[in-house]
């Protein structure tokens, strides 16, 4: 693991995909949290956050971990991102990260139903409001 403390800027070429919300593995050794949302994970016991306005919690199940996975497979894998560490999460990187051409991830990850605004972390982590 690479330890990394905020602020630092880093490019992150994702070579493998936990759930929608991370980690994501990068070539350069980094694991990275995506900051500010979450997605629901292969932990079945594990809440998560419906999207819903109330955040009423459910229960995750692998189907849904696995769509959420394949959604951000499909944003990031073989990609280079450019992140900005706000974080530590475990032996995982929380970073606010941009798509090549510029999109925040965080932002693609909620509109596309991977994951929901994790609204605590949202305002800890400073994150911008999505377009």
């Amino acid at each position: 693991m690479i330890a990394l403390a905020p602020p630092t800027t880093f490019s992150c070429n994702v070579t493998r995909v936990h759930d929608g919300d991370g980690p994501l593995w990068c070539s350069n050794g980094i694991k990275v949290r995506i900051a500010g949302v979450q997605a629901p994970d292969f932990e079945s016991a594990s809440p998560c956050r419906a999207a819903d306005p109330r955040r009423v919690s459910y229960r995750c199940d692998n189907a849904a971990a696995q769509r959420s996975q394949q959604i951000i497979e499909r944003l990031v894998l073989r990609k280079t991102l450019r992140c900005e560490a706000t974080g530590k999460s475990y032996s995982r990187v929380v970073a606010r990260c941009e798509l090549p051409g510029g999109r925040s991830l965080s932002c693609a990850a909620v509109a596309s139903g991977a994951a929901v605004r994790w609204d605590r972390y949202w305002r800890q982590y400073r994150m911008a409001e999505c377009l």
